[in-house]
C-alpha cells in the first residue's frame, strides 16, 4: 500500500514533466524548421568505393569553405555533410533531396545549385577555379 502511494506522485510527475518536454521540443522544432531556410547546406553524395578524383572533390570543397568561411562554417550557417550512397541513410537522403549519383549540391532552403560538373572537371586540376564556383554559388546564397 505505502509503495503504491508512493508511486502515484511518482508516476504524475513524470507525465508533468514528459508534458513539458514535449511543448519544449515542438518548440525546438519550429525554430529548426526556420533556421534551416537559412543554413547553407553543401552535400557530397558518393559511394563506398572511390577514385582519387572522388576524394579529391570531398577534400577541396571541405577545405574551400574552411578557408572561405570559417565563421560561418563554425556557426553553423554553412554546413559540409558527406553523404554514403551506399548506406541506408544515405539513400533516403538522396531521394529526398532528389539525388541519383555522386553529387556535389548546394542548398538554401529551396534554392539549389548542382556543382557536380565543375567538381569533378576542376578538383585535381585546378582546384582554385573549383573554390571560385564554390565561392560565388555560396555568396549568393548568404
Amino acid at each position: 500500500m505505502k509503495k503504491t502511494a508512493l508511486l502515484i506522485p511518482l508516476i504524475l510527475i513524470s507525465l508533468s514533466i514528459s508534458a513539458c518536454s514535449n511543448n519544449q521540443a515542438n518548440e525546438n522544432n519550429s525554430t529548426t524548421i526556420t533556421n534551416a531556410n537559412q543554413v547553407v547546406e553543401v552535400y557530397y553524395f558518393h559511394y563506398s568505393r572511390r577514385c582519387h578524383t572522388c576524394v579529391t572533390v570531398q577534400e577541396q570543397t571541405e577545405k574551400a569553405l574552411l578557408e572561405l568561411y570559417p565563421e560561418k562554417m563554425e556557426s553553423g550557417k554553412i554546413v559540409f555533410i558527406e553523404v554514403n550512397l551506399d548506406e541506408k541513410v544515405g539513400e533516403e537522403l538522396a531521394k529526398k533531396k532528389q539525388v541519383s549519383g555522386q553529387t556535389l549540391l548546394i542548398l538554401k532552403g529551396e534554392q539549389r545549385a548542382n556543382l557536380t560538373t565543375d567538381a569533378f572537371m576542376y578538383a585535381t586540376t585546378n582546384p582554385d577555379k573549383l573554390k571560385s564556383k564554390i565561392k560565388s554559388v555560396v555568396d549568393e546564397l548568404l
